[in-house]
């Protein structure tokens, strides 16, 4: 059987993790139900099934936080076997300097690391895990100094570290990083129940990534991506020509696909949305169903005649399914502020 190709997937190994964000955007992370623990042997069953089933450019191996399982190397080795590239997304505060000397051996192309705040207390107070700023940091300046090209730290703007934005890019500089993904806060997860708190009006978002333009615009070795769509209507990103802007497509073809350890496929790591299941299905009939297809194919009513949504499509439709339960409404941001 020939294998479809993909090219970007984000694996999610497993639900659980040791932080407990307020502004964590995974739809299982709500507060109201116990999170499974890690199951290393179902993660690489599906590992197996998913790979044989295609043939993956990169698999962004995430979570929960990837670093609790204890076969973490050996799915990287599954995966870069099977020809693709491997990027990790961790909370940095397991990531051991035996560890990342293994993901290098590996040939792992990129390690993300959230860094919120250059005050420890305000990075720990979105974790809710002490001692998660020292970690963070720390690892940060591991992956920097061994590889450099692939090092990148996240900074998840919100209401709370916003004023602080400077100070954290001037961190994150010394720290030897030069890419940066600054992304808004987007509305899903215990992010929900903390709305109120986190989410930035549209004349603080515009001083955050006003802030941020500066700092790019004197600091031209940096390279700064802002990875969480936002509405054009919202904000334009002309005024900041240092930043990097994405958008989502609604072509599979184009876009990362999210599964599970489970083999849940979802179209985001952001939706809540079960497309199917690579047990029952192969991956490639699941994302070229009709069905699937023609979910993500409307548009939401605020934007049918908008100039903008050929490029913003409504901004992140995976944060309305988690609000509104339909992808057929425009970015909920739009409604909260």
């Amino acid at each position: 059987m020939a294998r479809t190709r993909i090219d970007n997937i984000v694996f999610e190994l497993t639900q659980a993790c040791n932080q407990c964000c307020r502004f964590c955007y995974n739809y299982w992370r709500d507060g109201s139900t116990p999170l499974p623990p890690p199951d290393p042997s179902l993660a690489g069953r599906t590992l197996r099934k998913l790979l044989s089933q295609a043939s993956v450019g990169t698999l962004s191996f995430s979570g929960g936080e990837p670093m609790l399982l204890r076969n973490v190397h050996d799915l990287v080795l599954s995966a870069r076997f099977k020809g693709s590239r491997v990027n990790v997304l961790t909370n940095g505060t397991l990531l051991s300097e035996a560890a990342l000397e293994n993901f290098i051996s590996l040939g792992v192309g990129a390690v993300q690391i959230p860094l919120l705040s250059a005050d420890a207390k305000v990075h720990e107070y979105l974790t809710g895990l002490p001692g998660s700023w020292q970690k963070a940091a720390d690892a940060l300046g591991r992956v920097a100094s061994l590889m450099p090209k692939g090092a990148y730290a996240v900074l998840v703007v919100t209401a709370v570290n916003a004023p602080g934005i400077p100070e954290t890019l001037k961190l994150i500089r010394s720290l030897g990083v030069r890419g940066v993904m600054v992304n808004r806060f987007n509305i899903g997860g215990m992010g929900l129940l903390h709305c109120k708190e986190l989410i930035l009006d549209p004349s603080t978002l515009k001083g955050a990534f006003a802030d941020v333009e500066e700092f790019a615009a004197a600091n031209t070795d940096m390279h700064f991506v802002s990875g969480v769509c936002t509405p054009l209507c919202l904000m334009d990103p002309k005024p900041y020509p240092h930043i990097q802007f994405t958008w989502c497509s609604t072509d599979f073809s184009r876009r990362p696909v999210t599964v599970n350890y489970g083999g849940d496929v979802r179209f985001c790591n952001h939706s809540p949305y079960v497309l199917g299941n690579i047990y029952e299905r192969p991956i490639g009939d699941i994302l070229s169903d009709p069905a699937v297809v023609q979910r993500y194919a409307g548009v939401p009513e605020r934007c049918a005649d908008c100039s903008f949504l050929s490029k913003c499509n409504g901004g992140c439709r995976a944060a309305s399914e988690q609000v509104y339960g339909t992808f057929s409404h425009a970015d909920p941001v739009l409604e909260v502020l």
